[in-house]
């Protein structure tokens, strides 16, 4: 570790997000897309609103608890998106699908994590592969690459849940995939409303980590809320919108990064950069001019991570999304 990183000013591994000094050796224009990206978002407004006529469904969002317990706001749906614990054992999994089904919520809904090694035989650890332990799944709905349909306030919702995620660790990690064998191409079905994942999609709350197979699967389904962790300085939410602008932005955060000198020599970069601005300007424009409050019709990315970065602690800060 240098000494850079050690006071602070630049990220220990991939796994932080990027300081200040980082975004500016890297590539500075880069960075002010991001944020130009986001400021843009947030003054879009909301990608969608419940529907006037008929009940809002609450949905509860979790991801990477790892062992621990969070307190968890009341809702029609509890999603867990993964890492449910840091061994894999059956005995942890037990222990925090009982903790989930404890809960109010009508509807729960778990998708395993790299961590959680049981439900991959592949990574199944030895003890439990010779004792044929099982956990007991009463009363949840463990997804893996299966499509639930919840019939919640006289309204129908389909939710699809992955566990894979691009290979990162030892063979203990549990639904690893090289990027040659991705499992994403037409693999949610077109009906999804929610999609969980554990692994993020390319560009968006990942820091880079994510999956970009992943995200044109989204693009492909558009699902209306896509929930996700794995990535824990990732933690928030994000609109998106599938358009020209969100496309152009996933095309600046691709390109290489060119450096602090080299980004302001000219280079077709350069081209992406004023389209993005001129294409935000205008979703902004027609937004308020044309369309009005209310008019969005976007998706919702959450990443729902509990574990508060690398500190081996959790904050109760579940996700709540009415849809």
């Amino acid at each position: 570790m240098g000494l850079l990183s050690c006071v602070g000013l630049r990220r220990r591994n991939p796994w932080e997000p990027m300081t200040l000094l980082d975004h500016l050796i890297s590539s500075p224009l880069t960075y002010l897309a991001f944020l130009f990206y986001h400021a843009v978002l947030l003054l879009r407004g909301r990608p969608f609103h419940p529907p006037r006529d008929k009940p809002a469904i609450r949905v509860v969002c979790i991801s990477d608890t790892h062992n621990l317990k969070v307190d968890l706001p009341n809702g029609d749906i509890l999603i867990h998106a993964g890492d449910l614990t840091d061994s894999g054992t059956v005995e942890d999994i037990q222990k925090q699908l009982d903790w989930l089904r404890e809960q109010p919520h009508p509807v729960k809904v778990v998708v395993a994590g790299n961590h959680d090694s049981w439900f991959d035989t592949k990574s199944r650890r030895e003890e439990d592969a010779r004792s044929g332990a099982k956990p007991n799944m009463e009363g949840l709905h463990y997804l893996e690459s299966g499509l639930t349909v919840q019939k919640i306030k006289g309204r129908t919702v389909n939710i699809f849940g992955v566990p894979d995620i691009p290979s990162i660790g030892p063979k203990e990690f549990a639904f690893q995939y090289t990027q040659d064998k991705h499992p994403w191409l037409s693999k949610v079905p077109p009906q999804t409303d929610i999609l969980i994942t554990h692994c993020p999609p390319k560009h968006h709350l990942d820091l880079g980590l994510g999956d970009s197979n992943l995200l044109r699967e989204v693009w492909r389904v558009k699902p209306r809320l896509h929930v996700f962790g794995h990535v824990h300085f990732g933690y928030g939410t994000e609109s998106a919108f599938f358009d020209t602008f969100q496309e152009t932005y996933e095309r600046i955060m691709s390109r290489p990064r060119r450096g602090l000198i080299r980004d302001f020599i000219p280079n077709e970069a350069w081209l992406d950069y004023l389209r993005l601005v001129a294409q935000g300007l205008h979703s902004v424009a027609w937004k308020w001019l044309m369309s009005g409050p209310g008019s969005n019709n976007g998706s919702l990315m959450v990443n729902a991570a509990q574990m508060n970065g690398n500190s081996g602690k959790v904050k109760s800060r579940a996700v709540v999304v009415e849809i």
